[in-house]
């Protein structure tokens, strides 16, 4: 698997976006983070990544609305978007999961996050998604 393939990172913990950047930069990754759903829409609109992982709960809009719009955004212009992560600390019930899931995201994992299993998430993705082909 190539490993040059671009994550937009959207997490407004600065803690945790320094430490999943470097986690994420390691794996070989390109990394370009971003603290809120406005600099994620802003960062989307310039470039185009390969995979998004996005907290869900942030100041301003969250994850949720940010996906809606990055997919209403793409949409527009084509329908090979990139593949949405959610990572949450809230434990979803069902009615919130359709809630991100109507919004055009992919995978949600619960924090804290386990590398393992978001290693294996974004590898899935990337291997189904004919966005970096």
């Amino acid at each position: 698997m190539e490993k040059n393939q671009t994550i937009l990172l959207v997490e407004d913990d600065v803690i945790n976006r320094v430490a999943l950047c470097r986690f994420l930069s390691k794996q070989g990754y390109a990394v370009h983070p971003a603290k809120d759903g406005d600099e994620a829409l802003e960062n989307y609109n310039k470039k185009v990544f390969d995979l998004i992982i996005m907290d869900l709960v942030m100041p301003g809009i969250d994850g949720a609305e940010t996906a809606k719009r990055m997919r209403f955004i793409f949409n527009s212009t084509s329908s090979d978007y990139p593949p949405i992560i959610i990572i949450t600390a809230v434990d979803h019930r069902a009615q919130n999961l359709e809630k991100i899931f109507r919004a055009g995201v992919d995978r949600v994992v619960q924090k804290p996050i386990d590398h393992a299993q978001l290693l294996k998430c974004i590898d899935e993705l990337l291997s189904q998604s004919k966005h970096h082909q």
